[in-house]
């Protein structure tokens, strides 16, 4: 098993534009083979906003990546107040 996490600091006025971009992703990626899980969640504390997704194995989200990565290009940076932080992980 493997997860991976992509935590996302937007600015405030832009909370909802990331969000409907990462609704966007979530379709994009569709259910590619090893993909468990991919949802997307917002802090109730603050305004960060993650994608979690949970794989068979890290090959498979390797061989996914294209499709995670497909609308890269409808990200604005101005959305950003800090660059993302990405956390991989396997099973301890």
């Amino acid at each position: 098993m493997f997860v991976a996490v992509a935590i996302h600091y937007p600015t405030s006025e832009h909370v909802e534009d990331f969000a409907a971009y990462m609704r966007r992703v979530r379709t994009a990626v569709g259910a590619p083979p090893g993909l468990i899980r991919f949802d997307s969640w917002r802090d109730p504390g603050g305004g960060r906003l993650f994608g979690l997704s949970v794989w068979e194995s890290q090959a498979a989200f390797e061989a996914a990546l294209p499709l995670i990565g497909s609308l890269r290009d409808e990200h604005r940076p101005e959305w950003d107040a800090r660059p993302d932080d990405i956390l991989l992980g396997v099973p301890l």
